[in-house]
């Protein structure tokens, strides 16, 4: 099957146009059973959405170098988003077409497909001063536009996706202290799933 990549298409791109860019990202991933795991997302984006939008009406209405800071504020958030998402869609779709077209995103042909990618290395889990929190960092994997996180608690063989990211650290709240917590991680890239990375175990502050 051939693969294909995201295009996010939000170079040189009108405030107006990426405006509606985003509304149509969030209305066509909001409810899409394609992406469970970026439902709880979507609120961010709308709130970006409305953010750029309320910046728009004020420069037209008020002018000024503050509504212009806001405008430029608010677009460079919403590309950002914007950018993030892609990556998420990009990871869960697999290059398949119709699952990226659905979520509002264009598509480019993919290139010859690529092997799957390598685990993440270099997990490490450090505690910190903070009870309850641990952080969890990994090496940058080549190729890779998503990493899956799983946690596992002492005393249980079950994993948990605890967190589905586009960068390569995360702080884990809430833990119990005294109690160890077992880390590892996965990368997705368009040409599919890595294995798991080594597991990391460590005791919460």
């Amino acid at each position: 099957m051939d693969k294909f990549t995201v295009k996010l298409g939000l170079s040189h791109i009108t405030p107006r146009a990426l405006l509606e860019k985003g509304r149509n990202v969030h209305d066509s991933i909001l409810l899409n059973p394609a992406y469970p795991m970026l439902q709880p997302l979507l609120p961010a984006l709308a709130t970006a959405c409305d953010v750029l939008e309320d910046a728009n009406k004020a420069m037209e209405f008020n002018g000024g170098k503050v509504s212009t800071n806001n405008k430029r504020i608010a677009v460079q958030a919403l590309r950002s988003i914007l950018k993030d998402f892609g990556g998420y869609v990009q990871g869960i779709s697999e290059g398949d077409k119709t699952l990226i077209l659905s979520a509002a995103f264009d598509v480019v042909k993919g290139p010859t497909p690529l092997p799957p990618p390598e685990a993440p290395a270099d997990l490490r889990v450090t505690r910190s001063a903070v009870a309850g929190l641990l952080k969890v960092r990994w090496k940058k994997m080549y190729g890779a536009v998503l990493y899956y996180l799983e946690m596992r608690e002492e005393g249980t063989v079950v994993w948990e996706r605890v967190h589905t990211t586009t960068r390569i650290s995360y702080e884990k709240v809430d833990l119990v202290t005294g109690k160890e917590y077992s880390f590892r991680v996965q990368s997705v890239a368009s040409s599919g799933i890595s294995p798991m990375s080594e597991e990391v175990t460590q005791k919460a502050a």
